[in-house]
């Protein structure tokens, strides 16, 4: 799926959170949006999903004005992982399995993928942050969506989960899956990322192709300092 957000502007009460941002995400490929904690990130990853409402601009998704549906063509973990804790991760997928009619062996693959298929009966509760944060992802992609929007999927993770993650999003990518991903890791971000924008105080300050020769950390201290 490709998204094409133009001129979206955002406001909550007196403060304008987003200045007429527009981009564009292109299909299959990974598009990393980076910023300082209330630059606008999550505000436009729930606009695209549709949590939140625009003020003003457009957004099209693979040229179509209309959203699909939020729950099925798209996928998504934004801010903590809607799970519930007294169930375990396999009855966690099945309580979103059962509304698409997903078989258990979808299941019994998501838990594969993100490292959770030894947990067994174990309640979510009892879970590590790390994979609470897993299990939230494979909530988000048990439908195999077109579009998955990814905000800090890192956090809780160590070093090893933080590449498996990124691993992970590579085979997604590579099986034509386009993600919207966030993340405050900008050095592994640079691993995997296709293209890279950077969000400062509403606006994008930088919208390229990632070349991976340049320094990303630096570049987005010279943005978020003081501008380029």
């Amino acid at each position: 799926m490709e998204v094409q957000i133009n001129h979206l502007r955002k406001a909550y009460k007196d403060r304008e959170i987003l200045k007429g941002v527009t981009f564009r995400i292109e299909e299959g490929t990974i598009c990393s949006l980076l910023g300082v904690n209330g630059a606008g990130k999550s505000t436009i990853m729930k606009i695209i999903f549709g949590l939140e409402a625009i003020d003003s601009g457009t957004i099209s998704y693979s040229g179509k004005k209309k959203a699909p549906h939020g729950d099925y063509e798209m996928g998504a973990l934004i801010e903590a992982p809607a799970i519930y804790m007294n169930l375990s991760a396999f009855d966690n997928l099945k309580t979103r399995a059962l509304l698409y009619d997903i078989s258990n062996e979808r299941i019994h693959q998501v838990l594969e993928l993100i490292g959770l298929s030894h947990t067994g009966k174990k309640k979510a509760g009892h879970f590590s942050l790390g994979m609470k944060q897993r299990l939230g992802l494979g909530m988000a992609i048990i439908t195999n969506p077109d579009l998955l929007i990814l905000d800090e999927p890192t956090n809780g993770l160590d070093p090893d989960g933080i590449k498996e993650l990124l691993d992970l999003m590579i085979t997604l990518k590579e099986s034509g899956m386009t993600i919207l991903l966030s993340s405050h890791q900008l050095h592994e971000v640079s691993k995997v990322a296709d293209r890279i924008i950077i969000l400062h105080d509403g606006e994008i300050f930088y919208n390229q192709i990632n070349s991976h020769d340049d320094d990303l950390e630096q570049l987005f201290f010279n943005i978020v300092h003081g501008g380029i």
